[in-house]
């Protein structure tokens, strides 16, 4: 177990020279080799000290696995079948999913810590892959050449004058 030694009132630590957080030497110190001292504190108190918010594995799976959906649904233009995309980004979706529900079934840490670790990832994948990425302006330039390419003989005749009237 490690601290910063700032809040130390759940567990009072004593390091192995027989300092605690109070002396000047340990203030904003990260310490990780210490013991707890404090007779109010029980087991459960102590392990929930132990748990972070929010939770870093909950929100590093939502933020790779709803980045890779968004980048398959802006990428994988295989015409083939519309339905395989789509089957991919629910199973990245529904791993990310199991991967926060695993963190509060194996204890680890507490639903509203995965919840706002799984906001957090889901929001900046979506703010990352819109306002940092080029993935959807490539696919505007791809469908607007596609629109500008021509389509029929017509189009194709000299004579043709695109819209413009000359």
């Amino acid at each position: 177990m490690r601290l910063y030694c700032l809040s130390p009132q759940v567990c009072k630590p004593r390091m192995p020279d027989g300092t605690t957080c109070a002396d000047a030497i340990n203030q904003g110190r990260y310490v990780t080799d210490f013991v707890c001292t404090s007779e109010k504190s029980s087991a459960r108190m102590l392990k929930e000290m132990r748990l972070s918010f929010p939770s870093g594995h909950s929100s590093f799976s939502m933020y790779t696995l709803i980045f890779c959906a968004i980048f398959l649904h802006a990428r994988m233009n295989w015409r083939g079948s519309k339905l395989l995309k789509h089957f991919f980004q629910f199973l990245l979706i529904l791993l990310a999913w199991y991967t926060c529900l695993s963190r509060i079934s194996d204890y680890k840490h507490h639903w509203s810590d995965v919840l706002a670790g799984g906001v957090l990832g889901a929001t900046v994948a979506i703010v990352v892959s819109n306002c940092c990425t080029d993935l959807f302006s490539v696919a505007r330039k791809r469908t607007m050449m596609a629109a500008s390419l021509p389509q029929t003989r017509y189009e194709l005749s000299p004579n043709h004058t695109h819209g413009n009237g000359n």
